[in-house]
């Protein structure tokens, strides 16, 4: 969907115009698009509507044009991204349009404006130019130059007229320093009769033409400017405009064109990276938390860290609120995965180079410390967003961290990240049963979904929240229409089966979590598996230490552990500590089997673990020599 405000009023889905024909619901739409995003409270559009004489009936009104806005926007062709989807969300005090990065002409106007000034401030010209050209170029005529203002919405349109103004006078101070004298002469002329009071075009006009040899027309424009001064204001012109022609009548030598710049040589020119991933226009059942990360990342040298269990779908959610903010950073956007293609952590200095080579020509250090320097001292006056995923601990974060207070980090990880400096952070969870059919639902068919809502309800249930696993089950459904919803969650009811349906195309939910598992590594992996084998239980502290023989102190750090990777809940005296089945599942697979493989048969058997959610006669033992024992077996106070 595609909004204009930078000219006639549009609303377009493609080639289709969706744009409110009445003048009264355009109205409404023209300031819900000025202040997208943000609250518009119910005054405001009274102001604008009816100024200080509203109906009696006012809201009511309001509340009719929104519900006609609402329909507009919903009657795109079918199937089109915009289906379904919420536009209008309705708050205690007013009114909010939600939109996505790039729909709106002015958020991309306002995005090239900040890198085209940012560029002006580094010097490079030519980008800046560039830059400023390709947001001027979006305007079609005067903003909503086809809707009735009321006082809200002339206030916004003369502000915006006014940003129009100041962008297209850096547009030509940029070409200025890019030595076209002679280029912007004519359109200076033309500019400075339309905006006779306006000083700075005069200026440009009176350099240019001096600079292209035109002192006659240089000496013109003065006198042009200073008559329409002291006609409206009775004053003379600046000071800075009166040392200028003065400068002109001396033929000052300060005044001489410089020299136009060669062409930069390849890889010369600053680089503002762009690099967060492309992400999804929507996330379903996230709302609180998308809020919570954008209202954090607004700080001084925010530090974000967004953590939570394999598959709860952190860097989804990371690259859609960096996409979102991304417009307070012009000066780029750094991402960055801190393990490698084999799940081993990036090591501090070869993540610092990796982002050094993208920011800065040459070869980068070799020193850790000398590296870290090189990239703070970079983003030391900058505004750059760096995404760090999937990070394995605090240390490594730490020297990757901007020094700029206008810079901010988000931090992804499946670890918690305490004692990062400043951090507040987010918790990702699992979904609620109605997200997780929400999201079943926006990929296998909410049409399908609803036919069969109990079926849906069950197969969320055995996916226990997990938006990679109900993501994964609602591929399968889409890939495959004639199967049923309930035959799916049949399927899924036999735990041998359910992590064997959890995979569709590159995405496998067994190996997404096996690999959380597999990072543990050593005693710990070997610990969590021989737990899994237990069964769906939960177990307190000393029986996790008698089925493990480990000391109390040890039980305690290593469970601590296992709640850090979020590979086990924390439960209350009642349920105690408990594997997730998805986690539990994985632990299961084929990977467990190594750690058996090398254990002895015992012949004694293990002591009875008591499950007190059970009856005192459903205690159970492991078997002596099976592989559940094995696995207990194998790991002791000894590894």
């Amino acid at each position: 969907m595609e909004f204009s405000v930078l000219g006639p009023a549009e609303v377009r889905d493609g080639i289709e115009d969706l744009t409110p024909a009445a003048a009264m619901p355009r109205r409404v739409l023209a300031t819900l698009l000025l202040n997208a995003g943000r609250v518009v409270s119910h005054a405001t559009l009274i102001e604008e509507l009816w100024d200080e004489e509203p109906p009696r009936l006012a809201r009511k009104t309001i509340q009719t044009y929104l519900y006609q806005l609402r329909k507009a926007l919903a009657s795109g062709p079918s199937g089109s991204p915009g289906e379904g989807r919420q536009w209008l969300e309705t708050r205690p005090n007013g009114y909010r349009l939600l939109l996505q990065p790039g729909e709106l002409d002015l958020h991309v106007f306002q995005q090239r404006v900040a890198l085209g000034r940012s560029a002006l401030a580094d010097g490079d010209h030519a980008r800046a130019a560039q830059l400023l050209r390709e947001a001027l170029g979006l305007w079609r005529g005067d903003a909503l130059d086809d809707v009735p203002h009321g006082p809200v919405l002339a206030a916004e349109v003369a502000r915006l007229e006014e940003t129009r103004l100041a962008t297209l006078q850096q547009r030509i101070e940029a070409d200025l320093r890019l030595g076209l004298h002679r280029e912007l002469v004519g359109e200076l002329q033309t500019l400075t009769r339309r905006h006779p009071l306006r000083e700075e075009f005069s200026a440009q006009l009176l350099l240019a033409a001096y600079r292209s040899g035109l002192r006659e027309e240089a000496l013109s424009c003065y006198a042009r400017l200073r008559r329409a001064v002291v006609e409206h204001t009775g004053l003379e012109p600046s000071e800075r405009l009166q040392r200028l022609h003065s400068a002109v009548l001396a033929d000052a030598p300060g005044l001489s064109a410089p020299e136009r710049p060669a062409a930069p040589r390849p890889g010369s020119r600053p680089i503002r990276p762009a690099e967060i991933p492309a992400g999804i226009a929507e996330i379903v059942g996230r709302a609180a938390e998308t809020e919570a990360l954008e209202r954090q990342l607004a700080r001084p040298a925010a530090l974000v860290p967004l953590v939570g269990a394999p598959g709860t779908g952190k860097t989804a959610l990371a690259v859609h609120v960096a996409h979102r903010v991304r417009e307070r950073f012009p000066d780029g956007q750094l991402f960055l995965t801190l393990h490698d293609a084999e799940g081993r952590p990036l090591e501090p200095l070869a993540a610092l180079r990796s982002m050094l080579r993208t920011i800065a020509p040459g070869e980068p250090p070799d020193s850790l410390e000398e590296a870290a320097r090189m990239f703070r001292s970079w983003t030391a006056d900058r505004r750059v967003l760096v995404f760090l995923d999937d990070a394995a601990s605090v240390q490594q974060v730490l020297q990757l961290l901007p020094s700029g207070q206008k810079c901010a980090t988000i931090v992804t990880s499946r670890r918690r990240l305490g004692g990062l400096p400043g951090s507040g952070g987010v918790r990702l969870g699992r979904l609620t049963a109605k997200d997780a059919l929400a999201l079943l639902g926006s990929v296998a068919g909410r049409e399908r979904v609803e036919r069969e809502r109990g079926a849906s309800a069950e197969l969320v249930t055995w996916c226990e929240g997990l938006p990679l696993a109900v993501w994964a089950a609602g591929q399968r459904l889409a890939a495959r229409p004639a199967l049923g919803v309930g035959e799916l969650a049949a399927r899924m009811r036999a735990e041998r089966q359910r992590l064997g349906e959890l995979q569709a195309g590159d995405v496998d939910v067994r190996q997404r979590i096996g690999a959380a598992v597999r990072r543990l590594g050593g005693a710990d992996e070997r610990a969590l598996r021989a737990l899994a084998a237990l069964g769906d239980r939960g177990l307190d502290l000393g029986e996790l230490g008698r089925a493990l023989d480990l000391a109390p102190e040890r039980t305690e750090a290593l469970v601590e552990r296992f709640l850090d990777a979020h590979l086990m809940l924390d439960g209350d005296t009642e349920t105690g500590f408990r594997i997730p089945a998805l986690v539990r599942l994985a632990c299961l697979g084929p990977a467990a089997s190594a750690p058996a493989a090398t254990c002895p048969q015992s012949t004694t058997p293990p002591r009875p673990l008591p499950d007190r959610r059970l009856s005192p006669r459903s205690r159970r033992t492991v078997p002596a020599g099976s592989r559940a024992h094995c696995r207990t077996a194998s790991y002791s106070v000894r590894d």
